[in-house]
């Protein structure tokens, strides 16, 4: 996370109750990312909040991309024709979108002309920025269905890019951020998110450019609870203000801050270790498929090692 301020308003983000007003500097964050690539770090992924308030983020994508990372980053597509000489550093784009027009923008907290700021930016970015990779990533929850899921995908197949869906499922109480829970409010059941998975699956088995795996959404689909999470020994989260983070509550670790201490010592540390071995209690709340689909590896689940190799190569 290089910044946790936004410009936007959504009631389902789980971030922006702890709004941190120091950030980690460029010359931070550069040398963090050479003790990335130390440690064998291999990807990156850039967001926020908004990651385009920061003036600096050409910077920042290029500290990434020049020290090895395959480069990626998350953004609401506000700024994307104003500040794209990131697109020079970044491999792959996450645009989101949540419903089409006005709707999209009521989502967002009234931001009104996000959605044609978006899909601008994404057809900006597709003429001169032609490698890039460029996902709308969707977040599903009580305030879209099954038809707005429909007609984002049908707008990923006529604007040749991909889309990629989130869930709005945490498993956890946050009205100790916020004084009351508006995320649990949002949030659809099981049953409603497995009527959902099975409509997503049908589409992307129908041609359209969904990059969710099969293996995710048929656990949504069967409603299983089983998997024991290893994402925190594949990847880490760290705050913009440097704290690691505690991803089965999403709160920030100041005792483990990337100011204070080197990378290989924090995740050698023992604090950070029984971290990691905490998650394995926790069941998708880090609300994607990318730690269900890794988390398969350690069992060898041969549909989690097919979804993750056809990810890696569509």
């Amino acid at each position: 996370m290089v910044t946790n301020k936004c410009n936007c308003d959504c009631d389902f983000c789980f971030w922006k109750y702890h709004i941190q007003e120091e950030e980690l500097t460029l010359p931070e964050i550069q040398k963090l990312y050479g003790q990335a690539k130390k440690e064998g770090f291999m990807n990156s992924i850039l967001w926020g909040g908004e990651p385009l308030l920061r003036q600096d983020f050409t910077e920042i994508a290029k500290a990434s991309y020049d020290n090895g990372m395959y480069t990626k980053m998350a953004t609401n597509g506000w700024y994307l024709t104003e500040n794209h000489e990131f697109g020079n550093y970044v491999d792959l784009m996450f645009v989101s979108i949540d419903a089409i027009g006005e709707k999209h923008d009521v989502i967002r907290g009234n931001r009104w002309g996000l959605y044609d700021r978006a899909i601008n930016g994404i057809e900006f970015f597709k003429k001169h920025y032609p490698k890039m990779r460029i996902y709308i990533c969707a977040t599903v929850s009580t305030v879209n269905d099954a038809q707005s899921i429909t007609d984002i995908a049908k707008l990923c197949k006529d604007l040749d890019i991909l889309l990629y869906l989130t869930i709005n499922k945490s498993y956890q109480d946050f009205t100790e951020w916020s004084g009351i829970d508006k995320l649990k409010k949002l949030e659809r059941d099981e049953e409603q998110l497995a009527e959902l998975a099975k409509h997503i699956k049908s589409l992307k088995h129908a041609g359209y450019p969904i990059r969710n795996s099969d293996y995710f959404l048929d656990y949504l689909i069967e409603k299983k609870n089983y998997y024991e999470c290893h994402w925190p020994q594949v990847a880490m989260v760290i705050y913009s203000n440097g704290d690691v983070l505690r991803c089965t509550d999403r709160q920030p670790v100041p005792s483990l801050n990337v100011k204070n201490m080197d990378l290989g010592d924090i995740i050698k540390s023992e604090e950070f270790i029984g971290i990691a071995n905490k998650c394995k209690d926790c069941k998708m709340a880090c609300v994607g498929n990318y730690a269900l689909d890794a988390s398969g590896l350690w069992r060898f689940d041969w549909d989690a090692i097919k979804s993750i190799a056809k990810i890696a190569i569509t």
